[in-house]
């Protein structure tokens, strides 16, 4: 059997906002579905997506992702990808 309502454990951590839409995880996912509206990345379309998918899987965004994106908004590639690119040309 079940356990009762009064049998279960009441999450310590901090209630989330009551609208979604106002946490910025949600903001930063809304962020990158209008790069991607765009058009304009499709050569990072498969970071972004992944970023975007790990950001709501987590509800949470990282320093790192922040850079990622913003990296990608300025048309940064990195070296490593470069270099792949015109190794193959």
């Amino acid at each position: 059997m079940g356990k009762r309502p009064d049998q279960l454990k009441v999450d310590d951590r901090e209630h989330r906002a009551a609208n979604v839409a106002d946490e910025p995880w949600f903001q930063f996912s809304r962020e990158i579905d209008q790069l991607l509206a765009t058009g304009q990345y499709q050569w990072a379309e498969q970071t972004l997506l992944d970023i975007q998918e790990t950001v709501e899987r987590t509800l949470a965004v990282t320093p790192g992702q922040r850079q990622a994106v913003e990296n990608i908004e300025n048309g940064t590639r990195s070296r490593r990808y470069d270099g792949f690119r015109r190794r193959y040309r």
